[in-house]
């Protein structure tokens, strides 16, 4: 009897990840074709575009913002998607979708950051959804990104737009702690891979969005 006790416990935990294994083999929904990421660290991926797509949905915002380092390489392949796929491409999957209230000015210094790593790269490199800019990467800091539009309309420095984002580039990662460290949060209930499946599978299928949103003019 005295090992009762340890066997329940080993019991608990075989069938805690029995449930995580059955639930990462669900589908969710289906790709049209593949959703690559290469080299997302210094340019846009349609895998990038669809993870933005879902946090934007998840988090009611306006534009969404993830940075590359939350981006596994890889390829989502077509066919039928499970969760097990989509947790494959995402670094931190389980990182909650956390809404900012930003300044259009904020938002501009965060696409300057994202610009002054190109073309050489790094983990800070951005992508998005909701807005389209473009930038010249030779241009002085402060003036390499140009013509940024959301929803359609050009960005206003003074206006606050709701952006969602992964939890860890809400609370800087990625050297954007100082842009919009203090901004107000509003936390979601969902993780990120909560957020993309859901939004595949309320789609049922996804097609690659080919459509630059940011990148060198």
């Amino acid at each position: 009897m005295k090992h009762f006790p340890r066997l329940c416990l080993w019991l608990a935990l075989a069938l805690c990840l029995s449930f995580a294994s059955f639930a990462l083999a669900q589908p969710v929904g289906r790709a049209a074709a593949d959703f690559p990421n290469l080299k997302s660290t210094r340019q846009e991926t349609a895998w990038g575009r669809l993870v933005a797509d879902a946090l934007q949905s998840a988090g009611s915002a306006e534009l969404a913002l993830i940075n590359a380092g939350a981006l596994r390489s890889g390829t989502l392949s077509a066919g039928n998607v499970e969760n097990a796929s989509l947790a494959a491409l995402l670094s931190f999957g389980e990182d909650s979708v956390v809404t900012l209230s930003l300044s259009g000015a904020q938002i501009r210094a965060a696409l300057e950051r994202a610009a002054s790593v190109y073309p050489t790269g790094s983990p800070a490199f951005l992508h998005g959804a909701g807005f389209e800019a473009s930038f010249d990467a030779n241009a002085p800091a402060g003036r390499r990104v140009s013509s940024i539009r959301v929803g359609g309309r050009p960005l206003n420095d003074e206006t606050t737009y709701a952006v969602a984002m992964p939890v860890a580039l809400a609370e800087g990662a990625a050297g954007y702690f100082n842009i919009w460290s203090g901004a107000k949060a509003r936390k979601s209930n969902s993780s990120l891979l909560d957020a993309l499946g859901a939004y595949i599978r309320g789609r049922g299928e996804v097609s690659p969005d080919n459509a630059a949103r940011f990148g060198p003019k």
